[in-house]
């Protein structure tokens, strides 16, 4: 089919036979240019992960700073409220309390807010792993059994010779 891909940089016939193989030094050039361009597949196919990862953290990152500022706010003003109406509460049931009933009030939500920062905490360290650079590190797994079979039929080539 010579001819039908002008551009394709192909000679139009087949290639020259020779009877002898490579030298060392032209396989040796050869290995090294086919590792240069596999680690820059690699390399780009990292960059390109790590930009993906970035941006989605950016993103996910600059909603949780909002959020969490709100809900910091939010959360601070009903708290004290809270704590406001039930010392008042507090207060009213008993002659005795008159005067400690916001303290007492306090000291048990700051108690039970304790608690439960301690529970997310637990559960916080049970959380499983995040997924980042799956690609990347399933391309470097595959490498590494290749190359772990390439060395081991290399190793038994050598042993049978």
């Amino acid at each position: 089919m010579p001819g039908w891909f002008p551009k394709s940089g192909s000679s139009p016939g087949p290639p020259p036979k020779s009877d002898k193989q490579g030298s060392p030094g032209e396989s040796t050039q050869q290995f090294r240019e086919g590792l240069g361009d596999h680690l820059k597949a690699r390399a780009e196919l990292l960059a390109i992960e790590t930009r993906e990862a970035g941006e989605v953290l950016a993103r996910k990152g600059s909603l949780a700073l909002v959020a969490a500022t709100l809900l910091f706010f939010g959360y601070a003003l009903i708290l004290v409220t809270v704590v406001f109406l039930l010392g008042e509460w507090v207060e009213s049931l008993s002659d005795q309390l008159s005067g400690w009933g916001w303290q007492l009030t306090a000291l048990t939500i700051g108690f039970l807010h304790f608690l439960f920062a301690l529970a997310l905490f637990r559960k916080l360290k049970q959380s499983r792993e995040l997924t980042l650079f799956e690609f990347t590190r399933a391309e470097l797994n595959k490498d590494r059994e290749w190359l772990n079979k390439s060395k081991t039929s290399a190793n038994e080539n050598e042993n049978s010779s």
